[in-house]
């Protein structure tokens, strides 16, 4: 459901069709949440002052001994010769079983892991994924992580029904907070014991990276109890780690969203026929409301001041794509798009605000163009296509911050409805080389296990990812990228899940690492993680990430992404930590940066103007 699913959602909540209109609406969607990340976790929403664990305000820092930190006897662990000792029974498993279960066996051959996937890059500060198996039930399941610094056991009596298992909060937020990235990747291995017989270890790989994901994502919904129940239509937000998401906006049409980088502005549809820009700092005020469609997809520039109208696809607009003040809806004239683009789909500018990227409307739907932009004079030059398939439908382009790649959806060129995100459609996500115009699969994001067409998915359902967005910013060395995926969710949802009567497909929202130095034509993805805390009966689709809303100088902050001058530290001397105008000296991890050299940590690198680790290794 994209703004073709869109269009029937409208119909349905509002009453009205348009004649003759066969455009299917859409479901992409975005939204964030008023919750942080759980509240147990030391290391929440935002990441602590350097998710690294160097705090380094001047100068270098040292790095504390991975495995030591607070939160391991916060969950109840001991540091013993720098490794945490984590051992915990919450399922009052007794000694005898504990031993059949540390002695493994082989009484189930369908015990197998369902969800996460094995080499699933996870970040901090989120909620513990729920693992997830086949096989015959178990009366009790030992869980045994390892890493170089860490040593857990854990002993449980799940529920009765499918195999499904989450660890405490405190206990997840220890094991994550021991690990330090991909060379010393959680191990996980599992037995479980029914009826006397006892299966397993089964084990996989799991690489921490070294930060906690930040800011929004933006989504419309489908069917959302919290937004209305069987028909409703709405955009949500939430943040990574959160339990639940927030009702941003419903009813009426409120779909076919996209969101400043920054945080600021949210434009969407509010029917068929008009549009609006919400100011997203003053509770979701309106900024404008529009009686046309110009603000319905529009691709806004990073601040949110004006946005490029979208075309065509995933809307009903037959107006050219045109550069608009967001606030008053001017028509800004602009130098090198006028008179060269009438068409541009699902336009997206790279969040520094120097590129726009967009589907090649005046061409065709299977090409994907670039071009570069000056904001003093609103003026664009070097058009060029930078990824074309004939066989195929490309959309919903959105940049890497580094600005170099063009992440975006395949879908066949024989689609019902192109640019679909639901109803029954199938599609890939991929990625562009933007100097050389190499282009890649994601594969292991899609669900391959190569370029073919074999699958690690336990359903065997890949071809069912859409709608990519990107967070504006790098964290623990990889960039990030949230998208819509009708697979099976382990053996919670089955793929392709009907949604209540009226509604399509249950879209689900999925987050995905991607390297932060790609080779041009390999895949630099990693399999994905299912966000938790969204509505699992709602059909959730295109999200949309950004950072949150900055803060003034004296607002609280834990890292200087949150300020509006880029710098967050100590209030006066060794007071809490706040945002400040630019201090002198070096920048620390997310503090603005021109060039790698401004950065506290020589191993850092200047990414989209932040300090940001350097790529995982």
């Amino acid at each position: 459901m994209v703004c073709a699913v869109a269009v029937a959602a409208i119909v349905s909540a509002c009453g009205t069709s348009k004649p003759g209109n066969t455009f299917a609406a859409s479901d992409g969607g975005g939204s964030s949440s008023s919750g942080g990340g759980d509240d147990s976790t030391g290391d929440g929403g935002f990441g602590n002052f350097s998710d690294s664990g160097i705090q380094h305000d001047s100068g270098g820092g040292t790095q504390p001994p991975k495995g030591c930190d607070s939160s391991c006897p916060a969950a109840g662990g001991t540091c013993t010769n720098n490794t945490c000792i984590l051992t915990e029974n919450p399922g009052g498993v007794s000694s005898a079983t504990q031993g059949q279960l540390q002695a493994g066996g082989s009484g189930d051959p369908t015990f197998a892991w369902q969800y996460p996937y094995d080499k699933t890059v996870f970040p901090r500060g989120l909620i513990s994924p729920t693992m997830q198996f086949a096989g015959v039930a178990p009366s009790a399941i030992y869980v045994h992580i390892t890493c170089a610094s860490l040593n857990y056991n854990g002993y449980f009596a799940p529920a009765t029904g499918p195999i499904r298992l989450a660890l405490p909060a405190a206990t997840w937020t220890a094991i994550t907070n021991a690990a330090s990235g991909p060379t010393d990747p959680l191990v996980v291995q599992v037995t479980k014991i029914a009826g006397g017989q006892v299966a397993g270890p089964i084990s996989e790989s799991w690489p921490i990276a070294q930060g906690s994901l930040r800011g929004t994502i933006y989504y419309e919904t489908y069917g959302s109890p919290l937004a209305g129940g069987a028909d409703s239509v709405g955009i949500m937000e939430i943040q990574p780690g959160a339990k639940q998401p927030t009702v941003l906006k419903k009813g009426c049409g409120n779909v076919c969203h996209t969101a400043s980088a920054d945080g600021s502005t949210l434009v969407a549809a509010t029917s068929l026929l008009g549009s609006a820009a919400y100011d997203l700092q003053t509770s979701v005020s309106t900024i404008n409301a529009a009686a046309n469609e110009h603000y319905t997809y529009g691709g806004l520039y990073p601040d949110g001041s004006f946005e490029m109208s979208a075309t065509h696809y995933r809307t009903w607009i037959s107006a050219p794509s045109r550069l608009y003040d967001t606030k008053t809806e001017t028509n800004i004239p602009a130098l090198g798009w006028d008179g060269v683009i009438t068409n541009g789909g699902t336009t997206a500018f790279s969040p520094d605000g120097k590129q726009i990227a967009f589907v090649h409307e005046d061409e065709n739907a299977r090409t994907i163009a670039a071009m570069d932009f000056t904001v003093g004079n609103h003026s664009f030059t070097n058009l060029v296509d930078i990824a074309t398939d004939p066989s195929s439908v490309l959309g919903w382009p959105a940049f890497t911050p580094d600005g170099k790649w063009v992440v975006f959806q395949e879908e066949p060129a024989g689609a019902a409805a192109p640019f679909e995100t639901d109803d029954g459609a199938n599609g890939n996500l991929y990625f562009v080389d933007i100097a050389t115009k190499t282009v890649a699969r994601l594969d292991s994001v899609d669900g391959y296990t190569g370029t073919g067409t074999t699958t690690y998915l336990p359903a065997s359902d890949p071809n069912l990812s859409f709608a990519p967005t990107v967070l504006p910013e790098a964290v623990g060395g990889y960039f990030w990228i949230v998208f819509t995926s009708h697979r099976s969710y382990g053996n919670t949802l089955a793929s392709m899940a009907p949604g209540a009567a009226g509604d399509d497909d249950l879209g689900q929202l999925w987050v995905a690492a991607l390297d932060l130095d790609p080779t041009a034509g390999h895949d630099a993805s990693h399999p994905a993680f299912y966000l938790d805390g969204q509505e699992q009966v709602a059909d959730n689709l295109r999200g949309f990430w950004v950072l949150p809303p900055c803060e003034q100088n004296g607002g609280a902050c834990t890292t200087g992404d949150q300020c509006c001058n880029g710098f967050c530290r100590p209030a006066g001397d060794g007071g809490p930590l706040e945002c400040v105008s630019p201090p002198g000296g070096c920048s620390n991890e997310y503090e603005l940066c021109t060039t790698a050299a401004n950065c506290c940590d020589t191993s850092d690198e200047c990414i989209n103007g932040r300090c940001a680790l350097p790529a995982a290794q």
